[in-house]
């Protein structure tokens, strides 16, 4: 087994990226070059749905695997998902109409629009299987993350990525164990009702290290990462000691939206504490005037898994996608919980108790407090190695 140098990764080659993660370029080149499989004739379809981003994050890093092994692939979604792939000439349909949530302006979700939306938007639901069921004559697999009415098409292998396991809430978390007994349930039942008669596969994921077996339930699918810890450093500017805080989320109080108050917090302790330096992930001209050597406003960050892998501290709301990712590299997260945004809650609880970081109550009290502790140690959950290593081994193994 190849073990890394330590400064530059800190574990093991089959900790987070598998026999993926390298050293030197020429390694690189050698290792992901390999291909997944040595036949490559089946054909796949990548179907990330139309809400959020983490489902696209994870499809974004099959489609990288896939395309590193020459596998013909689609990406059938919208056309913000298809954009945020950002991968050159990718063979891509973005008719998917798919599902999508209504949120208020603090960003929280707007609970009865959104059901009225679903309600409405389900009447597209024919529309989007028809559209799968003629790529079918084409493509093998199907590889949905997570759409719900395309969870068993007939003539193809139907692959469902979820991560919507139950947790356990207190008896007074009502409005979270209704959400478990409307949403979470009725999906984890279903899967295990297709995977049972054989119409469909499932891959779940979890952060619970408890309850990742790595045969019914698996560690998160992340992004390989591209640029090492030192190189994405030296780019920024920073010293190899200086504190990086990759901000990537807002606080829900509107209060605070409007006054910026999250802003000046982070202006405030970037002037009190030079060494640490703030990239915050933000739109195009928000808040520029609070700019200086070690508070910066960034739009779009492509390939953002780099900047999460090589920061000391990530802020954010809580998505899947990104918590995963930060976990599997070892970053601590600061997270804002939302209200009304069920499964953000959820994880935001589940990060805290599992001491892969906080909920905030004191911004600049908690980022102080998280980046004093003592480094991050390798947590049980990153030990087990990167879901998307599993994933190619289940989709492939079935084929050949």
């Amino acid at each position: 087994m190849i073990i890394w140098r330590e400064e530059e990764y800190e574990f093991s080659s089959k900790v987070l990226m598998g026999d993926k993660r390298l050293v030197t370029a020429e390694l690189d080149k050698q290792l992901l070059e390999k291909p997944i499989c040595e036949n490559q004739s089946f054909k796949v379809v990548l179907c990330p749905t139309t809400e959020g981003y983490g489902h696209a994050q994870r499809i974004c890093a099959i489609a990288s695997r896939l395309k590193m092994s020459n596998i013909d692939f689609l990406v059938f979604s919208d056309e913000e998902r298809i954009k945020f792939l950002s991968q050159p000439d990718l063979k891509c349909n973005n008719k998917l109409h798919g599902i999508k949530y209504v949120y208020s302006n603090n960003g929280d979700l707007n609970v009865f629009p959104t059901v009225l939306r679903l309600i409405f938007g389900s009447l597209y639901f024919p529309i989007d299987f028809l559209r799968i069921l003629i790529m079918s004559l084409k493509y093998r697999v199907l590889i949905n993350d997570y759409n719900p009415h395309l969870t068993c098409i007939p003539g193809m292998r139907t692959i469902n990525i979820t991560h919507y396991l139950p947790f356990k809430y207190g008896w007074r978390e009502f409005r979270m164990n209704f959400y478990s007994y409307l949403v979470e349930r009725p999906i984890v039942w279903g899967e295990r009702v297709r995977s049972f008669l054989g119409l469909s596969e499932n891959f779940a994921m979890d952060i619970r290290p408890e309850v990742v077996d790595c045969e019914k339930v698996y560690p998160p699918i992340v992004r390989d990462v591209t640029k090492t810890k030192s190189k994405v450093r030296e780019e920024l500017g920073l010293g190899k000691n200086e504190p990086l805080v990759l901000v990537m989320g807002r606080p829900y109080q509107k209060s605070c939206l409007r006054k910026n108050y999250d802003f000046h917090i982070y202006k405030k302790i970037a002037l009190e504490h030079p060494d640490i330096h703030f990239h915050v992930v933000a739109p195009s001209g928000i808040c520029r005037e609070l700019e200086q050597e070690n508070l910066k406003f960034n739009g779009f960050l492509p390939d953002i898994q780099n900047y999460i892998n090589a920061s000391s501290l990530v802020i954010t709301r809580g998505g899947f996608g990104t918590i995963s990712e930060a976990i599997m590299y070892g970053v601590p997260l600061l997270l804002f919980s939302a209200k009304e945004h069920m499964e953000k809650r959820k994880n935001a609880l589940m990060v805290q108790k599992y001491g892969y970081g906080k909920i905030a109550e004191n911004l600049e009290k908690d980022v102080l407090n998280l980046l004093d502790e003592p480094p991050y140690k390798r947590n049980e959950l990153q030990k087990m190695g990167n879901g998307l290593d599993y994933f190619l081994n289940i989709l492939t193994q079935n084929e050949f």
